[in-house]
């Protein structure tokens, strides 16, 4: 018979071991409260300037120099983006758990803006320039990254 000691080391050897494989990336996290990333990005608003801590799944990462990585969670993604050089996520991020917290941001973008942005990333990527999808202002919601976890 197993006493109530061994049964809760059998219980915490498991989570001790993820927390210890999580890498970590930038500022050490502070936060003890998650917000859902479909908060967010429903009432931006209330979220704008504030500092959050959010979780889910790594579903996109910068291929050119990793300072970004999409968060997926609830059927609703938010890029996290963090300054060039300060943090490089690796590819192999990709479909790992993330916890991570930064600050909410939120900018409208006009046309004109949008579109000098296609031609950067269109010269960049040596594509051709596409305004197909540039109806009008655009909101664009992210976090600023601070820090991230990821397994």
């Amino acid at each position: 018979m197993r006493t109530p000691a061994a049964l809760a080391l059998m219980l915490l050897i498991p989570a001790c071991l993820s927390a210890a494989g999580a890498r970590k990336y930038g500022q050490p996290l502070a936060l003890k409260d998650e917000v859902k990333v479909a908060e967010i990005l429903a009432n931006p608003d209330a979220f704008a300037g504030k500092k959050v801590r959010v979780k889910g799944i790594v579903t996109e990462v910068c291929e050119e120099r990793g300072c970004w990585i999409k968060i997926g969670a609830d059927k609703k993604e938010i890029m996290f983006k963090v300054e060039d050089g300060v943090i490089a996520f690796p590819m192999a991020a990709k479909g790992g758990t993330v916890v991570a917290e930064g600050t909410v941001s939120k900018r409208v973008l006009s046309v004109e803006q949008q579109k000098a942005m296609c031609d950067k990333e269109a010269k960049a990527l040596s594509k051709p320039v596409d305004y197909g999808k540039i109806a009008g202002p655009k909101t664009i919601v992210r976090i600023e990254g601070l820090g991230a976890e990821i397994q």
